[in-house]
């Protein structure tokens, strides 16, 4: 059964967003709205498809707010007559090479890095196609799953009561769920395409998703970076790391910038997804033996 159990969580963590943050690389003009990891302002599809720099693993590929039509990732240089992506998995909805159709809605797709590659070009076959977000970059799966004490829960911080004098009581609702990836969307029964729907469908969802979760145990190797620079020094600086402070902590300048959530990797149904944010402005470890330690994490749904 699907439900929402919280079982390996796993961060997806956007390069480009990333990137265009602390200034090292410059979209195109018409690129800019769609690495803001923001489906909500859907648009056609760029003049040329956006290629995202490898400055540090790339190993998924997102699109949001997508029409039907054919979406799959291409490493660049691209090689004549191939895609050049290795082990390609569907997370949904993607078929990751050219050719087949996607549904409406969103499809990801996971595969292995090309360290000779200097980019990822995110293809969007059809020229009128309409998609709100592309998110490339690298994902982290956590090495255990959290504690028991875990928790969740469904905020609805957009609805305020109020008492009226003769002790009725009114309701104002500022917002009640994700907003809608776009205004409008030929197959949608209410002429919306709502946040995280498969077949482009309204979202019936409501409330903010939050997830405060501790993890006991965790090496070192696991959390912290073996080299926090970023010398030249082959596979071991903090760009080429494999650990949760280089991944996910560092590429997301802590609280600032977005990700997508999926609190258990081996359930790939719509609903598992979430754009979100870490809540607090520090990361921190607690030794609990020799090189072993214990962190907390609390996780927001943002839009």
């Amino acid at each position: 059964m699907a439900y929402q159990n919280v079982v390996t969580p796993r961060f997806y963590i956007d390069s480009g967003l990333y990137q265009y943050t602390i200034g090292v690389w410059t979209p195109e003009d018409d690129w800019r709205s769609f690495i803001q990891l923001n489906p909500t302002a859907r648009g056609y599809k760029p003049s040329n498809d956006i290629i995202v720099p490898r400055i540090s693993p790339i190993r998924y590929i997102a699109f949001l707010a997508n029409d039907w039509g054919n979406y799959y990732p291409s490493f660049q240089p691209h090689t004549e007559g191939l895609i050049g992506i290795d082990d390609f998995e569907e997370i949904i909805n993607m078929s990751g090479y050219e050719g087949a159709d996607e549904s409406d809605g969103f499809c990801m797709g996971i595969f292995s890095d090309r360290p000779d590659a200097t980019g990822m070009k995110g293809v969007v076959s059809d020229s009128d196609s309409k998609l709100g977000a592309i998110s490339i970059g690298n994902y982290y799966d956590m090495p255990i799953s959290p504690d028991l004490e875990l928790k969740m829960s469904i905020e609805m911080g957009g609805v305020k009561n109020i008492q009226t004098k003769g002790g009725g009581t009114l309701s104002n609702a500022m917002y009640t769920k994700p907003a809608d990836w776009g205004t409008t969307h030929t197959y949608s029964p209410t002429g919306v395409q709502g946040a995280w729907q498969a077949d482009a469908v309204p979202n019936y969802r409501n409330g903010r998703r939050v997830w405060e979760l501790s993890f006991s145990y965790l090496s070192d190797e696991s959390i912290m970076p073996v080299n926090a620079s970023t010398s030249i020094i082959e596979n071991t600086n903090i760009l080429a790391g494999e650990d949760f402070f280089s991944v996910v902590w560092n590429q997301t300048l802590g609280n600032r910038l977005s990700f997508i959530f999926q609190p258990d990797n081996t359930n790939n149904n719509p609903d598992q997804f979430a754009i979100c944010k870490f809540v607090g402005d520090k990361l921190q470890y607690n030794q609990v033996a020799h090189n072993v330690y214990n962190i907390t994490l609390k996780i927001e749904e943002v839009w």
